[in-house]
């Protein structure tokens, strides 16, 4: 078990390609282990964080370092399991470990593309929660068209 997670940013970069599309933006966002070992009785993980747009109207990259807190054996365990190159070339944290870590950095890097994108006029990369006050029949069940504004 995990018992805490330090993250630091090494870079921010924000890019404004085009001016907003016409249509509906879609945003991904993705997170990428490039590195990690052992350093000072902590795991030290090096990240790339993604938030792409489609269409193409910008970009938000960051990259930084997430340290990791735990057990030397669970240490161990983590820098044993990255070491193994499985097929195709992908290497793999340990799935307890790397839920914590991709947890962290999401959350982390999301918060602050919203702010990076607010910058650069970007839209944010989050669904933006919204009201309405129109009455709803109160009977029969809820259709999924009634929720598709909420944030899951």
């Amino acid at each position: 078990m995990v018992n805490h997670i330090d993250l630091r940013f090494r870079s921010l970069e924000v890019k404004r390609l085009a001016e907003n599309a016409a249509g509906p933006v879609n945003v991904h966002n993705n997170s990428t282990i490039k590195t990690v070992s052992k350093v000072e009785g902590k795991l030290s993980i090096e990240f790339s964080f993604a938030c792409s747009y489609e269409p193409n109207i910008g970009a938000i990259k960051i990259e930084g370092e997430v340290y990791v807190h735990d057990s030397a054996e669970n240490i161990d365990r983590a820098v044993k399991e990255w070491g193994k190159e499985n097929p195709g070339g992908n290497r793999n944290l340990p799935a307890d470990i790397a839920e914590k870590v991709h947890n962290a950095i999401i959350s982390s890097c999301v918060v602050e593309s919203v702010v990076l994108s607010k910058e650069v006029g970007l839209p944010a990369p989050i669904p933006t929660p919204t009201i309405s006050l129109a009455k709803k029949d109160e009977k029969g069940p809820r259709s999924p068209e009634d929720t598709r504004h909420y944030i899951r």
